[in-house]
C-alpha cells in the first residue's frame, strides 16, 4: 500500500476512529486502527471496542491500494507531530511514514485479524437533520444515568411513531425529554435504547458536520448504525424496557412562572457554595404577588445565602409556592438550555417540576423531583427590599435562622421517580408522580428503575466478532 495525503486531514481522520479504541484492549488487535485505501481514491481508518465501532473516510492520492492494523496511540502521536504532505508506504505490516525531514517506521498487526462490522441487513432506516440530532444529544445525554446495574438507564430512549420522535434520558430524580417531527411517517411504533458513551461519541462527529446534512439511522435488532457524510458510528444496543416516562410528565400545571435563564443560572451560581454538601438543596419560593422568585441556601458549619430574581407569573393562580430542589439538578438542566428564557411550571412542593425553553430548535423539557423540606420558609424574606433592608441583621446574628436550628429533625429528602415498567400500573397513577413523591426516600442517588441481570449479559453482546 502506498499513498500520499496532507498530515492534517490524516489526523482529523484517524483522531475521530481512535476515541472507539479501548484504553486497555481485551485483545491486541484491538488496539490497533485498520487502515484502508481503495482504488477510488478513499483513504478508511476503522477502531472498534466490539461494543462502539467508528468509520471515517477521507480522500487521498492513492498509488497502491491495500490495508494496515496499525496501533492507534502510536500512530495518533506520531502524526499529530508532523507537518506538511506525508506519503506512507506499507510492506509485509511494516508502516513507513516520510514527511519533509525525516521518515518514522512503524510495526503493525495482521489486518486479517481485526473484527469484521455486521452487515446491515433488512434495517429500518430512519433520516435525521444532523443539527437537529446534535441538539438531542445536547439537551439529553447529561440525564442519562451512570449506574451500571441498571444498564438500560445509562442509554437515550429513542421512539419514532408516524411523523413525530423524541430522545429521552432519566436517572431516576431527573429526566429530560425532547420531541420533534419527521417528515416520513412510520406507522408501526419504533423504540431503542442507545449507550450514551457511544452517542458521546456520535456527538463529537455530528458538532463537526455541515449545517444542512442528515444522518441515515439504521436500526436492527441488535444494533444501530449512524451513517453520516464521511463517517459511520455503530453501536449494539441496550436491551431491557425502559421507563414509560411520558407518564410521569403531569398534563397540566397550577403554577407557571417564566424567567430570564442567564439571570437565573447567575442567582444559582451565588448561593451554590452556601449548601450542604451531601444534600445540595435551594429553597425558593415563588412571589407571585410580587413577580419574584427568592432563593435561599444554607449550611450548618459555613453559613446561608439568600437571592432573588424577577419572573413573569402566568397562570390564574395566585397562590404562593414553596419548592426544595436539589441545585445541581437545577443548575445542569438551565446549563443544557440555548434560550434567553426559560418557564418553570409546577403543581405542588411535591410534584414534578418541569423546566421547558421559550422557543428552541426542538421541543425540550428537563423534569425533576422536588424535595421535600420538612420546615417552615418564614426564615426567607418574600421581597428585595426586605432582603437589602434585613441582610445586615441576618448575617450578623450568631443563631441559626428560624426553623432551621434542629439539623437532624428537619433533615431533607428526595423522592425518586416511580417504577415504571408496568404500564398498567402508571395509567392508575392520578396525577402521574404522586406514588412516588408520598414514598420518598432515604438515599437520593439510587434510582428506583431496575433492569434484571439476565438483561444486563445480554446487553454485552458485542457489536463486531474477532
Amino acid at each position: 500500500m502506498k499513498l500520499t495525503v496532507e498530515q492534517s486531514t490524516l489526523q482529523e481522520l484517524i483522531e475521530t476512529t481512535k476515541n472507539a479504541v479501548a484504553a486497555k484492549p481485551t485483545d491486541v488487535i484491538l488496539g490497533n486502527l485498520l487502515i484502508t485505501a481503495s482504488a477510488e481514491r478513499k483513504l478508511t481508518a476503522i477502531g472498534t471496542n466490539l461494543n462502539l465501532s467508528i468509520e471515517s473516510t477521507i480522500e487521498a492520492s492513492i498509488e497502491n491500494a491495500g490495508s494496515a492494523a496499525l496501533p492507534a496511540k502510536l500512530l495518533v502521536d506520531t502524526v499529530s507531530n508532523l507537518k506538511g504532505q506525508l506519503t506512507i508506504e506499507v510492506n509485509n505490516r511494516t508502516c513507513v511514514i516520510h514527511h519533509s525531514t525525516g521518515k518514522c517506521r512503524i510495526q503493525g498487526g495482521n489486518p486479517e485479524e481485526f473484527p469484521s462490522l455486521p452487515e446491515s441487513s433488512n434495517a429500518i432506516i430512519i433520516t435525521i437533520p444532523c443539527k437537529k440530532l446534535q441538539a438531542a444529544m445536547d439537551a439529553t445525554l447529561y440525564c442519562s444515568s451512570s449506574d451500571e446495574t441498571k444498564l438500560v438507564l445509562t442509554g437515550v430512549n429513542f421512539q419514532f411513531h408516524n411523523t413525530s420522535w423524541q430522545a429521552a434520558t432519566t436517572d431516576g430524580h431527573r429526566l429530560a425529554l425532547v420531541s420533534g417531527s419527521l417528515d416520513t411517517g412510520y406507522p408501526t411504533p419504533i423504540e431503542f435504547t442507545v449507550p450514551a458513551k457511544s452517542l458521546v461519541e456520535l456527538n463529537k462527529i455530528l458538532a463537526q458536520t455541515a449545517e444542512n446534512s442528515t444522518c441515515d439511522i439504521l436500526i436492527e435488532e441488535k444494533t444501530v448504525r449512524f451513517v453520516l457524510a464521511n463517517a459511520k458510528i455503530t453501536s449494539r444496543l441496550l436491551e431491557g424496557d425502559y421507563p414509560h416516562i411520558n407518564n410521569l410528565i403531569p398534563k397540566s400545571f397550577a403554577h407557571k412562572f417564566t424567567l430570564e435563564r442567564k439571570a437565573f443560572e447567575m442567582s444559582l451560581k451565588r448561593i451554590a457554595h452556601f449548601t450542604e454538601r451531601k444534600q445540595k438543596i435551594v429553597k425558593i419560593v415563588w412571589e407571585v404577588s410580587n413577580g419574584q422568585a427568592t432563593l435561599f441556601t444554607e449550611a450548618s458549619d459555613i453559613g446561608d445565602a439568600v437571592d432573588s430574581l424577577l419572573m413573569k407569573p402566568y397562570s390564574s393562580s395566585t397562590v404562593d409556592i414553596n419548592i426544595g430542589l436539589n441545585i445541581q439538578y437545577l443548575q445542569e438542566a438551565l446549563r443544557h438550555i440555548l434560550t434567553d428564557e426559560v418557564i418553570i411550571q409546577c403543581n405542588n412542593s411535591l410534584q414534578p417540576v418541569v423546566i421547558c425553553p421559550v422557543g428552541g430548535l426542538l421541543n425540550q423539557l428537563s423534569l425533576i423531583m422536588p424535595v421535600e423540606i420538612k420546615q417552615e420558609f418564614s426564615s426567607i424574606p418574600t421581597n428585595s427590599k426586605q432582603t437589602q433592608e434585613n441582610d445586615t441583621d441576618k448575617f450578623s446574628e450568631s443563631s441559626e435562622p428560624k426553623g432551621i436550628q434542629e439539623k437532624e429533625e428537619h433533615r431533607a429528602q428526595s423522592p425518586e421517580l416511580p417504577d415504571l415498567t408496568n404500564a398498567q400500573e402508571i395509567e392508575e397513577q392520578s396525577p402521574p408522580g404522586e406514588e412516588a413523591l408520598n414514598d420518598t426516600a432515604t438515599e437520593p442517588e439510587t434510582p428506583t428503575l431496575n433492569t434484571s441481570s439476565k438483561s444486563r449479559k445480554r446487553n454485552q453482546k458485542p457489536v463486531a466478532a474477532v
